[in-house]
């Protein structure tokens, strides 16, 4: 049992975080204290935070990737229903977002942005996404599914800029 000085509470020493520094290896306050502690300090230096864990993950490319992808596929094993709907979702806003109007050739076009993703990928060794450059789906303004609206980008550039327009 160890005492956490935030709430004034003797808890379990699995409910400490790790503090290398004090003598017995824990951190003053639990857990739950640290983190309504840390959301406190975020709410109120938002752009702060925003920015640092930006850079963070630029700066930590691969390694937050292969955390991502680990996570992702964790969450989808757990959740199958949710990943479904999720895909069923994008599958027909992307439907919607493309136009009955296009010829052959547009489609063609569109067909080529991806085999050229693909090629890009391959030869270079870094992953290249095909990004809308107007989002399909943005909280002012939506895109179609269309030639002149995709570009081939590296994945870390398009994974970054998030769904800004």
């Amino acid at each position: 049992m160890k005492h956490c000085y935030k709430c004034q509470s003797f808890k379990s020493l699995d409910l400490f975080g790790k503090n290398k520094s004090r003598k017995d290896g824990l951190a003053d306050e639990c857990k739950k204290c640290k983190r309504s502690q840390d959301r406190d300090y975020a709410s109120k230096h938002r752009e702060e935070a925003k920015q640092r864990a930006s850079e963070w993950y630029y700066n930590n490319y691969e390694y937050a990737l292969q955390r991502n992808k680990i996570n992702g596929e964790l969450w989808r094993k757990e959740n199958p229903d949710k990943h479904c709907a999720r895909q069923s979702k994008r599958r027909a806003s992307k439907l919607n977002a493309t136009p009955t109007w296009l010829s052959e050739s547009h489609l063609l076009h569109m067909q080529c942005k991806y085999s050229l993703s693909k090629m890009l990928s391959k030869e270079t060794g870094q992953l290249h996404h095909v990004d809308h450059i107007v989002p399909l789906k943005g909280k002012t303004v939506c895109g179609l599914h269309v030639p002149w609206n995709l570009q081939v980008i590296p994945a870390k550039e398009n994974l970054c800029k998030h769904n800004k327009f």
